[in-house]
């Protein structure tokens, strides 16, 4: 975008903003834990697919507190040398919008700054008001105008795609994205 100033011509650059999810794009999944149990035990039993369970019981948040202590979840090492050298760029706003309810508040916390990536994004979204994630991360989507979205859950990615709330990537090679483009590299974001 260029503006005239008296007899200069100034170039603005838009800052682009783009947006991740933490689960399976910055932070690995649980080792030795097959992820189809770690979607049923997430999204329930809903034929459209679309429903994540929240846990209601004492005892499930527990399991699910320490199946997030930070040990148990390691990093996804390229994405982060990935997002640590966007950040170094003026040119991106990055951001967190994690469907991670409000009982993990604090497991997050511990997690990014144990991995000295929390100044890295201009704000960190959690879904503090424990809603369903896809309805949240549309909902932070829009008020920060995001430009590109990564997120791991294939059928959540298509969800976003046909709100048109910005260009949403997949990341994963194996899961079944519909409409959203697959990438199993970040640095295919910026092609």
């Amino acid at each position: 975008m260029y503006f005239k100033f008296g007899s200069s011509i100034i170039q603005v650059m838009k800052i682009k903003k783009i947006a991740f999810d933490l689960d399976g794009v910055i932070i690995d999944k649980p080792p030795l834990i097959p992820k189809k149990l770690l979607e049923r035990l997430f999204r329930g039993k809903n034929k459209n697919g679309l429903h994540y369970r929240f846990p209601h019981s004492k005892l499930e948040q527990k399991i699910r507190k320490i199946s997030h202590f930070y040990l148990l979840r390691p990093p996804i090492r390229k994405n982060i040398k990935f997002i640590r050298d966007l950040a170094k760029n003026k040119k991106y706003e990055l951001y967190i919008i994690s469907g991670r309810y409000s009982f993990l508040e604090k497991e997050t916390d511990i997690w990014l700054e144990k991995r000295k990536i929390k100044g890295l994004f201009k704000r960190i979204f959690i879904n503090l008001e424990n809603e369903q994630p896809h309805l949240f991360k549309e909902k932070k989507l829009k008020e920060i105008g995001a430009d590109i979205f990564v997120d791991d859950d294939g059928i959540l990615a298509d969800y976003l795609i046909d709100k048109k709330v910005s260009r949403v990537f997949c990341f994963d090679k194996n899961i079944k994205c519909k409409v959203a483009k697959k990438i199993d590299d970040l640095k295919y974001l910026l092609q």
